[in-house]
C-alpha cells in the first residue's frame, strides 16, 4: 500500500521561500563575486531606459510605498471590505518596520552612492538592503492574492509584485539583491500573515470577538514592528574609556 505524501500548508512553503531568499541575499552581500554580478545586473535592468520609460517609472515606483498601502486600505474599507483593509494596513506596516530595522544592521551603500548610478528619484532614507518598497509591496500582495476574486485580480497582484522591485533598481536607488532580500522578507511575512495570524483571528471570531480582531491584528504587528525598529536603531553603548 502506497502512502500519500504528505505536503506542507501553502503558507508554510511561502514562509521557507521567502526567509531562504532573504537569509540567501543576505549572506551573498559577503561575496564580491556577487557585488560584482549585482552592479552589471543593475545596469542591465537600467539599459533599456528612456525619457517617457523614466517618467512612467519614476510616477509608479511607490506602490510600495506606506502611502500606498494607506491608500489601499482607505479603498478597501470605503468599499465594505474592512477585515482585509485592516490586513494590508497591518501587514504593511509590519514589513516596513521590519526592513527599515534590518536597513540599520546591514548598512549597505546604495548605487547612486557607491557606483554613481544615475538616480531618478528623492535620495531615499536608510540604506540599501533591503528595500523597504519590495518588502512592503510583496507582503501585502501576498495577502492580497489570498483575498482576491478571480484568477485575473491574482496575476494582477503578481504582476505589481514583480514590478515595484525592478522599478527601484530602475530608478537607482536599489541594487537587484536589495529587492530580492526586501521581497523574500515580505512573502515570508505576507505567509505567516495568511496562515497562522489567520487561523488565529478565526479562532476569535469563534469564541465570539469577531470586532477585536482587525484591532489586534493591526496593534500587534504595529507594535512588533516598531519595537524592532527602535531596538535596531538605538546606539551602542559607549566604550569604556581607555585607562
Amino acid at each position: 500500500m502506497t502512502g500519500r505524501a504528505v505536503r506542507p500548508a501553502p503558507w508554510i512553503t511561502r514562509g521557507v521561500l521567502g526567509a531562504g531568499l532573504l537569509a540567501g541575499t543576505w549572506y551573498g552581500l559577503r561575496s564580491p563575486a556577487l557585488q560584482r554580478l549585482d552592479v552589471r545586473v543593475g545596469d542591465a535592468v537600467r539599459h533599456r531606459g528612456s525619457p517617457s520609460v523614466d517618467r512612467a517609472v519614476t510616477a509608479t515606483t511607490d506602490l510600495g510605498s506606506m502611502y500606498a498601502v494607506l491608500g489601499m486600505s482607505a479603498a478597501l474599507a470605503a468599499a465594505g471590505r474592512r477585515r482585509t483593509a485592516a490586513d494590508v494596513l497591518g501587514v504593511g506596516v509590519a514589513a516596513w518596520n521590519l526592513s527599515q530595522a534590518n536597513k540599520t544592521r546591514v548598512r549597505r551603500a546604495r548605487p547612486y552612492e557607491a557606483d554613481g548610478v544615475r538616480r531618478l528619484v528623492r535620495p531615499p532614507t536608510g540604506s540599501s538592503f533591503p528595500s523597504g518598497h519590495a518588502a512592503v509591496g510583496a507582503a501585502v500582495m501576498t495577502v492580497l492574492a489570498e483575498a482576491a476574486r478571480g484568477r485575473a485580480g491574482r496575476r494582477l497582484l503578481a504582476a505589481i509584485g514583480v514590478y515595484v522591485p525592478l522599478s527601484r533598481v530602475y530608478v537607482g536607488v536599489h541594487y537587484p539583491t536589495d529587492v530580492l532580500g526586501g521581497a523574500g522578507m515580505g512573502l515570508a511575512l505576507g505567509a505567516v500573515w495568511r496562515g497562522p495570524v489567520a487561523a488565529i483571528s478565526r479562532a476569535a471570531v469563534a469564541w465570539g470577538w469577531r470586532a477585536a480582531v482587525p484591532v489586534v491584528r493591526l496593534a500587534a504587528w504595529a507594535a512588533f514592528g516598531v519595537r524592532l525598529h527602535r531596538r535596531a536603531v538605538s546606539p551602542p553603548a559607549a566604550a569604556p574609556a581607555a585607562a
